[in-house]
């Protein structure tokens, strides 16, 4: 069966406007252009490196920067709520017996809460985070070898495109879904294995995998 790891902010939590609203109000402490609503749309073209360059964010204060992040969104969890259909792709992988785990940039205490508000905390086998903003091909070569999963029998399900530059670091298959931080185009662009406009694509993806030829 393969297994199937999760990003989270994006794919799972529907965190963009809690992020944003976030960044926005530590803009001035940080030094860099805050985000008109009016302009977020258009900034799903971006990867995150455009944007960083876009914001003019000193690359220095860039860890700063994402502790605070996360420490800020820790404490919103309650106002995140799950991307539209995710509970039920979720629970159906679960029930259909697949392995699945969540690596994100995120803090593994944040999606632990997440996932436990939401009745989710009992699909996934592990939760793993942190690092830096661009490490996470790291982390899922790290989960691969400490939890001694085949990398051709596990998919790497993400919204930006720095996740299937990370799967592909890590010797796994990409998934890209459009409902989370990046645009169709952009992901598209990247050309990961798949790419998904609805959660409940995720279960026929999983039944294809199972088969002998996949």
């Amino acid at each position: 069966m393969t297994t199937f790891l999760f990003d989270f902010d994006g794919t799972l939590a529907d965190s963009l406007s809690t992020i944003v609203e976030i960044t926005n109000r530590l803009a001035p402490e940080f030094g860099y252009r805050p985000t008109p609503p009016a302009e977020v749309e258009a900034l799903k073209g971006l990867s995150a490196r455009q944007l960083i360059r876009y914001s003019g964010i000193p690359v220095l204060k860039i860890p700063a920067l994402l502790r605070r992040l996360r420490i800020e969104l820790q404490a919103h969890s309650d106002q995140i709520a799950p991307c539209v259909g995710i509970p039920a792709a979720i629970r159906h992988l679960h029930a259909q017996n697949y392995s699945l785990a969540v690596i994100t940039s995120n803090t593994p205490a944040m999606v632990h809460q997440f996932l436990a508000a939401h009745g989710l905390d009992n699909c996934f086998i592990s939760v793993d985070g942190g690092g830096t903003l661009f490490g996470k091909g790291r982390l899922i070569a790290k989960w691969l070898d400490c939890h001694q999963i085949m990398p051709e029998k596990t998919v790497y399900v993400g919204d930006e495109v720095r996740d299937i530059q990370a799967a592909r670091f890590a010797g796994i298959r990409p998934i890209s879904v459009t409902w989370g931080f990046n645009s169709r185009e952009a992901l598209a662009a990247a050309q990961p294995d798949w790419l998904v406009d609805h959660p409940d694509t995720l279960g026929a993806i999983a039944a294809s995998l199972s088969r002998p030829e996949a």
